[in-house]
């Protein structure tokens, strides 16, 4: 493979990696971290944790990284995160410096959160366009003329003190429910003044915002400003609609970065489209009403498909958040011409989730993101202290990633898979119809593992014997989990739900009744209704997929929705027949008529291997399912530390 720097080389993303002038500021490539929210303050005190995933994010080649979520006054906060203190300048210029040191420019995304800002994170009173109740239960006032003077005055000197902090530009945040979109959607700004109505009242108050942020800042400083191209709700706002508030907007900012939605949908899951946000970019490139770079941003994951978004004209850059937090050096990757190397992002939100739930951010791909502080970064792992022979048990995920780590870590490592392919449990994303994130996954842990120096052996079960022969140093026992079967009656008429996979063939006729609503058993709903099948899930609970996070669940509903599967909650399934299923309901008996029964009511450890190798070597571990039953997240990060641990004395 030609690489950076021999005779050869020709870049293969030359449009995404042009450098971009604007005024002084020069972007060395077209690619933006855009900001998340995360942990960045304690009490107003950035951490380390986030001074370090930001560089983190500049290492990897980023031309911009942005610190995300910073309320620019008492009433704006949504989350204790989003608070922040003026006498902690020299740590947040410490963050400026941790971002320059690896050429990307510093930024920052001023935020405030209207209606949607939170009493238990402030003082000043809860206040947006109109009087009302939010979501949350909150009584919020309406602003008058001087709460919106207040608000700009917060905006303008939030600006002046990060330029003066050493960031290079400000984000102003005008998308996705906050305060600026409340006033623009005609959803939420019902006022009768000159703030409320028609479009170009609705404009008024963000376009004095952002004049105010111009005339403190000055002419030279570069401002950039983060806007919903459609909140793509009935009765919500069009891109025919930013199109002319930039017309007004561009007088005062010099870049724009499209994304879409309200507070509910922004981030898309794994069942949407790629770059779902790019045509609202190209529309605004194609007015010829608005002069400014515009970039896009939402599900845009890939190399190639950056490359085609700058290429093509549909935008000046592209911004990528989850794909740069599953791997942070991908753009370095990309320039390098190493592609295959890029660790894949799932779209399965739970980053997002992570942050919701008020808890250690994490990545289902990627161990270090969060942890950076603590383990370094993916380009610093340094070799074991001690070379060991590593066995791995299991080429499931967990059993990949372990192999994985532990060569890269200077370990022999030989890995043995009973089954005739890798891959585990995921092998099932080879003929899903919807998890095409997933499978890329999948294919990726595939080819990095047999591109390590691992040795790899198929059909082969770890037994006592075989360890005799290889005689390990250590041990990692990844040998996953088997399906718990109902206890009803008839069930040996029906077969575990990830069986359709494997054996496509297993599915007979046009009806399917599952039993058991969880992730596994709506997901395989999912695809067999998208060849076309009529399928009734069964979940005895009162909502399915109760296991699912917030964010990833919404996603999951509206796919549910779309697609018409048909869940029954609240159902006691009592017997398999071969007319289908009879179950209880609130008292009745039914019958979800079916030609195909399947069941998922869970998964319990294949543990067994590991209490007959526990004393085969000096170090013995359990990686994945068979240590605890869970999801992608879970394999990878207990198969990477399991494996990091190995050789350290």
């Amino acid at each position: 493979m030609i690489r950076k720097g021999d005779p050869m080389y020709a870049q293969l993303y030359p449009n995404l990696f042009r450098p971009l002038k604007v005024k002084d500021l020069t972007f060395k490539n077209r690619i933006m971290s855009p900001p998340n929210m995360l942990f960045h303050t304690v009490a107003g005190r950035p951490t380390p944790y986030y001074i370090s995933y930001l560089e983190h994010k500049a290492r990897g080649g980023a031309g911009i990284v942005t610190l995300g979520e910073v309320a620019v006054c008492d009433g704006g906060n949504h989350t204790p995160w989003t608070q922040w203190n003026s006498d902690n300048r020299p740590l947040y210029a410490e963050m400026a410096e941790a971002i320059h040191e690896h050429g990307a420019l510093a930024s920052v995304e001023l935020t405030h959160g209207g209606q949607n800002a939170r009493p238990q994170f402030n003082t000043a009173p809860i206040k947006g366009p109109v009087e009302t109740v939010n979501p949350m239960g909150v009584h919020v006032l309406a602003m008058d003329l001087a709460d919106m003077e207040h608000v700009a005055d917060a905006y303008a000197d939030a600006a002046d003190y990060w330029y003066r902090a050493g960031f290079d530009t400000v984000l102003i945040h005008a998308a996705h429910g906050w305060i600026f979109n409340q006033f623009l959607s005609p959803i939420i700004n019902k006022r009768t003044d000159a703030y409320g109505g028609s479009l170009e009242n609705r404009m008024r108050f963000p376009l004095m915002v952002l004049k105010r942020v111009r005339d403190r800042i000055g002419p030279k400083r570069v401002l950039m400003l983060r806007l919903s191209g459609s909140e793509r709700e009935e009765g919500g706002y069009t891109v025919d609609d930013i199109i002319v508030f930039l017309e007004k907007a561009q007088d005062y900012v010099d870049v724009a970065e499209i994304s879409s939605d309200g507070l509910t949908n922004m981030m898309a899951s794994t069942y949407r489209p790629l770059g779902l946000n790019v045509a609202f970019a190209e529309a605004i490139k194609k007015s010829g009403k608005v002069d400014i770079p515009i970039f896009s941003i939402g599900s845009i994951l890939h190399p190639e498909q950056a490359e085609e978004i700058v290429a093509s004209g549909k935008a000046d850059g592209v911004s990528m958040s989850r794909a740069l937090i599953a791997d942070p050096f991908w753009a370095k990757k990309a320039a390098d011409g190493r592609p295959d190397e890029i660790t894949p992002c799932l779209r399965c939100l739970n980053c997002t989730d992570s942050d919701n739930l008020d808890r250690h951010f994490v990545c289902s791909v990627n161990p270090y993101i969060g942890r950076e502080a603590r383990i370094g970064f993916a380009d610093t792992m340094a070799p074991a202290n001690f070379r060991k022979k590593v066995l791995v048990a299991g080429g499931g995920p967990a059993g990949m990633q372990a192999a994985i780590t532990a060569a890269r870590r200077g370990h022999e490592v030989m890995l043995c898979e009973k089954e005739r392919a890798l891959g585990g449990l995921l092998r099932f994303t080879a003929t899903d119809s919807l998890k095409h994130d997933l499978r890329r996954f999948t294919e990726y842990l595939i080819r990095r593992v047999r591109d390590m120096n691992v040795k790899i052996l198929l059909n082969t079960e770890v037994t006592g014997a075989l360890v005799e022969r290889f005689h390990p140093d250590g041990i990692i026992v990844a040998t996953g989990s088997t399906p718990v079967v109902p206890a009803i009656r008839g069930v040996e008429r029906a077969r575990h739900a990830l069986d359709i996979y494997f054996e496509p063939e297993s599915v007979r006729g046009d009806g399917v009744v599952i039993i058991g609503g969880g992730l596994v058993g709506v997901e395989a709903g999912l695809h067999l209704r998208n060849t076309g099948k009529n399928v009734t899930v069964l979940e005895m609970l009162d909502d399915y997929a109760a296991e699912a996070k917030f964010c990833y669940k919404a996603g999951l509903v509206r796919t549910v929705e779309e697609l018409g599967l048909n869940i029954v909650t609240g159902a006691a399934c009592k017997e398999v027949t071969s007319a289908g299923v009879r179950y209880d309901k609130d008292g009745k008996e039914y019958l979800a008529p079916g030609d195909t029964i399947l069941y998922a009511v869970g998964m319990k450890p294949y543990d067994q291997p590991y209490f007959e190798l526990y004393d085969k070597a000096p170090a013995v571990y359990e990686a994945g399912d068979c240590k605890k039953v869970g999801k992608v997240d879970g394999a990878i990060h207990s198969g990477f530390f399991a494996a990091m641990d190995i050789g350290m004395i």
